[in-house]
């Protein structure tokens, strides 16, 4: 690995050859191909160092931090590939490169999630199956309720239902406890996404991951 003197020339030529791509598509592709050259644990150090140059703001680094984003988020890593980049992050302390790949597993179901709830207090626990019987349906009440449900399975189909408002995907999107993989469908909901207000809303949730906050922005 190049020592500390030689580190940040390197990332600004790598940064600088991703900038000069006119599409973040190709400075993913870009940057893939430069990541499939390098062992585990030069790729590791990469992605670490253009994550935190980028998180310090200004090109070109703003838009290879774009990059690293989209290719974490992406299928272009294999599985092997981002494994070992993963562990080799892990062993060697990457928190910015580790975070990278964190965000984009968001989705990972919460243990317990599908176990049986009750849509108010003291009412019946009802089976996720029920839930999402509801979550397709028509009724105000129950949608109301079933926008604090923990199961992304639930979250996925109320953000289907034309009866769902955009006041009530700005309830779920301000809350300061819902699921990140809540706030995550919701920025990949082609009907909600590209609403000003729910943006907005995302982007000042804590919650909300990094990653994709910056993937929303770029």
């Amino acid at each position: 690995m190049d020592d500390d003197a030689d580190e940040r020339p390197r990332l600004l030529r790598v940064a600088e050859r991703l900038a000069v791509l006119p599409e973040q598509a190709m400075r993913a592709a870009k940057l893939q191909e430069r990541l499939e050259g390098l062992s585990y644990d030069d790729a590791a150090w990469l992605l670490d160092g253009l994550a935190t140059a980028g998180r310090a703001g200004g090109p070109p680094f703003d838009l290879a931090l774009l990059a690293a984003v989209q290719l974490a988020a992406s299928d272009r890593l294999d599985y092997e590939m981002r494994q070992g980049i993963f562990e080799a992050a892990q062993r060697l302390q990457l928190e910015a490169c580790r975070e990278l790949f964190f965000s984009a597993g968001v989705l990972d179901e919460d243990e317990g999630a599908g176990r049986p709830r009750a849509l108010v207090p003291g009412g019946r626990p009802l089976t996720l199956g029920e839930r999402k019987s509801l979550a397709r349906g028509w009724d105000r009440m129950a949608l109301e309720h079933l926008l604090v449900d923990p199961h992304p399975d639930v979250i996925a189909l109320l953000l289907d239902n034309s009866r769902l408002t955009e006041s009530d995907v700005l309830r779920l999107a301000t809350a300061r406890r819902a699921p990140p993989k809540a706030l995550q469908l919701i920025m990949d909901h082609r009907r909600w996404r590209v609403r000003p207000r729910v943006r907005r809303a995302l982007l000042r949730n804590p919650r909300f991951a990094e990653a994709s906050a910056l993937r929303l922005v770029g």
